[in-house]
């Protein structure tokens, strides 16, 4: 984690911010709110402050991948801009709209920035997956069935067999039918909707591949998952992880989208535009 861009440590600590401990969430808090203390806290001190033994903080430190506190202070030191940390993008009743619209564009690109420090080998093992998929389900529930409906309508302008699924009864009969070369897609971000599990159970049951876009780590979801793709959110605040949260999933499948539609060329790219041109040409 040396040479790590700015923000990208905040990034992680709210990644990992699920899995943490009791303690670990404290020493988390007093780090994303006041990094600058920090810098010049003794072991002691940040044992005292949150609370916790120094053991617990030295684990916390291995736990996003410091060796240690001396480490760790130098990574805050290096912080130029951390904004967000300081309150500066949120959202206040005394707002006026465009202000208010200026934030909300700016939690959009921070959103994606973030998900972005996440990216990994898993991103490029989906895509392979996908450009080999025999077909391809998505399932999500609530907003996130958005998502996974937008997935299946642009997979399918590409000839790949795709469907999205909200409904219960509908996500575990299609998942009890997928094979091997199948791939399922998990969209959730909270990695516990109980429905969606279930269904990437049976498909991983039945042998068919199965990627989880979510954003917690250590998920009951993530289990089940061949694949895992991360999001990151910028802002805990009641509502405000609402706002910007699916941006980054819609962007995730744009991606796999955009891929396949390279990595198939001789085949996607001439039915995309038989697809698009159908639509133009029976549009009222």
């Amino acid at each position: 984690m040396n040479n790590m861009p700015d923000g990208d440590l905040f990034v992680k600590m709210k990644f990992l911010y699920s899995s943490f401990t009791k303690a670990e969430k404290r020493i988390a808090d007093i780090i994303l709110t006041d990094y600058e203390s920090v810098c010049n806290y003794s072991m002691a001190d940040f044992s005292q402050a949150a609370d916790c033994s120094e053991a617990s903080v030295m684990r916390f430190c291995r736990k996003i991948g410091m060796g240690g506190i001396k480490e760790l202070k130098q990574e805050l030191s290096a912080v130029k801009n951390a904004a967000y940390d300081k309150g500066t993008y949120k959202i206040r009743s005394s707002d006026p709209a465009c202000d208010i619209f200026k934030k909300i564009i700016w939690q959009y690109k921070k959103t994606l920035d973030d998900t972005l420090v996440l990216c990994d080998e898993n991103f490029e093992e989906a895509l392979q997956t996908i450009c080999q998929a025999g077909q391809i389900v998505f399932y999500g529930v609530g907003d996130a069935y958005t998502v996974a409906l937008m997935a299946a309508m642009k997979f399918q302008r590409l000839g790949i067999l795709s469907n999205a699924y909200s409904d219960l009864s509908q996500m575990l009969v299609s998942a009890s039918t997928l094979k091997k070369g199948d791939l399922a897609v998990a969209i959730s971000y909270s990695g516990e909707t109980r429905s969606i599990i279930d269904s990437l159970k049976i498909a991983k049951e039945n042998n068919a591949n199965t990627l989880a876009i979510m954003h917690s780590p250590n998920s009951t979801l993530e289990k089940y998952a061949d694949f895992k793709i991360f999001t990151a959110t910028t802002d805990f605040t009641a509502g405000h992880d609402e706002i910007a949260r699916r941006t980054a999933e819609f962007a995730i499948i744009d991606t796999l989208f955009a891929g396949t539609i390279v990595r198939k060329a001789d085949t996607c790219k001439q039915q995309h535009r038989k697809s698009i041109q159908a639509i133009i040409d029976n549009k009222n």
